[in-house]
């Protein structure tokens, strides 16, 4: 089956308190990892939080150049790394980031994350990290993901794919701003509020009673 297309893995050290943490609780150099569909990373998707005062709530979502900077001037650092892909695989990576969109039920997998540094995490019931997602996808196109998909950190790309690296650098020396509307910096609404409490008890029920599903 020939090649003829290209998907893009990034590995990126956001600003984020909370990313500050994984680095240096998970002694890792990279915090984030997502899926870009072109080489202008205009369409880019991981498993994070919808809007930055979310706390407990995340899924899959499309990500922006101000998501990885916060609309900071410092140097937000990436890597990334391209693969080439079968038209047929192109379109499962894409319908599969739009199937998951689309259903409700996928979450963050808030708690196997916190607890990485401990218990090495765990797989939850329709949740992924950002790192278990992009396992998840290579693992579908046949890429040796031999362990389950939360035992990865992000720093693991950097030794399964060194000769995939097409950058290295700041977010904003290849990220172009995504032209879509971007509700990432939205303040809290009543509304967000009551779905961050309900997304942390779901999760919270999910990480207890269905590991492993």
């Amino acid at each position: 089956m020939e090649n003829n297309r290209e998907i893009f893995l990034i590995l990126s050290s956001t600003p984020t308190r909370f990313a500050k943490c994984i680095r240096i609780f998970g002694r890792v150099r990279y915090n984030h990892a997502s899926i870009g569909l072109d080489d202008r990373l205009s369409e880019v998707y991981s498993f994070a939080r919808p809007q930055q005062s979310s706390v407990f709530l995340g899924r899959l979502v499309r990500e922006s150049l101000e998501r990885y900077t916060l609309k900071r001037k410092g140097p937000v650092p990436i890597v990334v790394f391209r693969l080439s892909v079968s038209e047929e695989e192109y379109r499962w990576v894409k319908s599969t980031i739009h199937r998951i969109q689309n259903d409700p039920e996928y979450m963050y997998n808030l708690f196997s994350v916190l607890s990485y540094p401990l218990f090495r995490g765990f797989s939850t019931y329709k949740a992924y990290s950002c790192i278990e997602f992009v396992t998840y996808i290579l693992k579908h196109l046949n890429y040796n993901i031999s362990k389950p998909y939360y035992k990865y950190v992000p720093d693991d790309l950097l030794r399964m794919f060194p000769d995939k690296i097409v950058y290295v650098g700041d977010v904003r020396g290849i990220m172009s701003k995504a032209d879509f509307d971007d509700v990432y910096f939205k303040p809290m609404t009543k509304r967000m509020f009551a779905a961050n409490v309900s997304a942390m008890f779901k999760i919270m029920g999910r990480s207890v009673f269905a590991r492993g599903c």
